[in-house]
């Protein structure tokens, strides 16, 4: 047994190095593909628990002059003013015409989207509209916590991943004329890894490839 281990470690030796390197080459781009993987079922699941919180508790005390939009009189009466707009542009047309049906489609949607936003528990002001508590302690305070949680996650996840992205994509070309003319093939393979940015930037950070190295860094004299 213990010939042949070493002659399997001398033939593993004298193996090529462009086979070694086709072999790392390999293993990167599964990792990369498992990252990106898992990086999306993560994006999602924390995309679902930020939507749980996103279903707000009845309001505990007034919000900065706030009320229920289901409560309001001012959201009622804006709703009232939307439709009595499109109700005047519906006058203008035949029963039946094309113009007419997408009128009468429009004003089905106003009155819906005023019943949803009624129905999730947003507050609205003095001008009847719904206004989001952006505050964190108010919102999870008075059971808003998905109107500040669920933007802010997508923000720094959609500006991460453009950062990632776009870093990755010049990290693959090094060529100044690409930067100009888009390679597209290149670009969307970048754009379908970089799904799981923060698992891949959490690894990169722990080889020390994240970053670069200073004396790596080279200054161009002025």
């Amino acid at each position: 047994m213990a010939l042949l281990s070493s002659s399997r470690v001398q033939a593993s030796a004298r193996a090529p190095a462009s086979s070694r390197r086709s072999v790392r080459v390999v293993c990167q781009a599964q990792k990369q593909d498992v990252a990106a993987q898992v990086g999306s079922v993560l994006a999602a699941t924390t995309l679902a628990a930020a939507m749980t919180l996103g279903a707000p508790q009845p309001a505990l005390a007034d919000i900065a002059g706030l009320t229920k939009c289901s409560e309001s009189k001012a959201y009622a009466k804006t709703e009232k003013k939307e439709l009595k707009v499109l109700e005047k542009r519906l006058k203008q047309y035949e029963e039946g015409s094309a113009p007419s049906l997408a009128i009468k489609a429009t004003m089905e949607r106003t009155k819906n989207r005023f019943a949803n936003y009624a129905k999730a528990g947003l507050l609205c002001g003095n001008d009847g509209l719904p206004h989001l508590i952006s505050d964190p302690g108010l919102a999870l305070r008075y059971g808003h916590a998905g109107e500040f949680f669920i933007p802010t996650f997508l923000f720094l996840y959609v500006a991460g991943y453009i950062g990632y992205v776009g870093r990755n994509y010049l990290n693959a070309t090094k060529d100044i004329q690409k930067e100009i003319i888009i390679d597209v093939p290149l670009a969307l393979r970048c754009a379908g890894q970089g799904a799981g940015w923060p698992l891949a930037a959490i690894e990169e950070l722990k080889n020390g490839t994240l970053t670069e190295k200073p004396e790596n860094i080279t200054i161009s004299p002025r």
